[in-house]
């Protein structure tokens, strides 16, 4: 008898070991809740983007404001990473991934300097993780109206109840940004629906 092969899921661990990696830099270069250290790092602050510090739409993803905000965005990332990766590939979900969190940091920097909010800070990977609940969203959709088990009903109710969760949260919570929340899971979701509309090789599972 063949012994399935576990899945190999290793974005996903390179992923948590580079955020874990730049904690590691924040509490050496002076503290991961020292706003001069998250700064120097590359917190995504809108008037230094807009200067021309760019970086800072890619950087702010990786750096956490304290170890209870690293931890709770690691444990999201393990779960979800791992069941994206899985089923669509690492390439896809790596792409999935970083255009999410990079698509949410520069839309919440125009939004917020079209809002005047110009000493705007913001760190965190949660905005490319609710970039995956995104894509989670639009092939859960898709498998339902393919197929219309309880089972798939189930999961899209699930997928949906996590985002009115996050987002009750995000308004409860006001240190949590809401709106880099939303951009993340914006992008997430076109990319789903991109995927799912050219296909890439891909046959959708019912696993997902």
């Amino acid at each position: 008898m063949n012994k399935i092969k576990p899945q190999k899921i290793y974005a996903t661990y390179t992923l948590i070991i580079l955020n874990l990696f730049l904690f590691a830099l924040e509490i050496n270069a002076g503290g991961s809740k020292n706003l001069y250290t998250l700064d120097y790092l590359g917190a995504l602050i809108p008037l230094k983007v807009l200067s021309g510090q760019w970086w800072r739409v890619i950087s702010a993803n990786f750096l956490h404001y304290g170890p209870l905000h690293l931890s709770t965005n690691m444990l999201a990332l393990y779960y979800l990473g791992k069941l994206i990766e899985i089923n669509l590939g690492m390439v896809r979900y790596l792409f999935i991934y970083l255009f999410s969190g990079i698509g949410a940091m520069l839309s919440f920097t125009i939004f917020s300097l079209f809002n005047g909010n110009n000493d705007a800070f913001l760190v965190g990977a949660s905005a490319a993780i609710m970039g995956l609940v995104g894509t989670l969203l639009a092939i859960s959709g898709y498998i339902w109206l393919k197929k219309k088990t309880p089972m798939n009903a189930r999961r899209l109710r699930l997928v949906i109840i996590v985002i009115i969760v996050q987002f009750v949260f995000d308004n409860l919570i006001p240190q949590v940004s809401f709106h880099s929340h939303l951009f993340g899971l914006i992008f997430g979701f076109i990319l789903g629906i991109i995927i799912l509309f050219f296909k890439f090789n891909f046959s959708v599972s019912d696993r997902l």
